[in-house]
């Protein structure tokens, strides 16, 4: 194994494909929890926290410095990707919840809400985005850079800003041309990784919709 990755049959996954890249300094908690698919790329300094469920797909990418955090369930689809610096916060101490907060209090003094956060194919996290707990980014859809997502993203849309509001539609029907386009050079997948939105989650109507037009 070449000095600048981890070798992840030594991590103690709960399943991991081919060809997956994990950086040296990626640190992760509860590796047993965890299910990576094939054609990944993990960089230096990623943190993957203890999570009820972390799913990631196969043609995955997680930038530099980016946190997957907060416990509960996180589940990144195939083909999506995060920057560098994203924040993923699947749960948090309720504010509102008069517990004290933060990790060094013992549980029975807490108030913590343990959420999920589910990302669709092809969906990406520009630079620095923060994702709160208990939302989905739809298919295709991608945030700009420092984008704060408080709720649900339907598919296929660019979004920023804080909190993130839809600027513009992808090309969805060249993406996924391009997606076929490339499994057509491969052999398939052992696991393919499209499981539909945690059930718990408030999605739009939109989401359900056919996918726009372009402008």
């Amino acid at each position: 194994m070449p000095a600048d990755r981890l070798d992840p049959a030594t991590l103690g996954l709960a399943a991991c494909g081919d060809n997956v890249i994990i950086r040296p300094t990626v640190r992760i908690v509860r590796p047993e929890r965890i299910r990576i698919g094939s054609n990944v790329m993990i960089d230096d300094f990623v943190f993957l926290g203890g999570h009820d469920e972390l799913v990631i797909g196969n043609h995955v990418h997680i930038g530099v410095h980016t946190a997957l955090i907060g416990g509960g369930r996180c589940y990144v689809s195939d083909f999506a990707g995060m920057s560098i610096g994203v924040k993923v916060m699947c749960g948090s101490d309720d504010f509102l919840g008069g517990g004290l907060t933060n990790p060094t209090i013992p549980p029975d003094l807490r108030a913590v809400h343990r959420g999920c956060v589910w990302m669709g194919p092809h969906a990406g996290l520009g630079a620095g985005t923060i994702v709160f707990p208990d939302c989905a980014i739809g298919e295709g859809s991608m945030t700009s850079a420092g984008s704060v997502v408080t709720r649900s993203l339907s598919p296929w849309g660019i979004w920023g800003g804080n909190p993130a509001r839809r600027i513009k539609t992808r090309p969805w029907q060249v993406i996924r041309a391009n997606e076929a386009a490339l499994l057509a050079r491969s052999a398939p997948f052992a696991h393919s990784h499209r499981a539909p939105p945690y059930a718990e989650l408030a999605l739009p109507a939109e989401f359900f919709q056919p996918p726009q037009e372009p402008a």
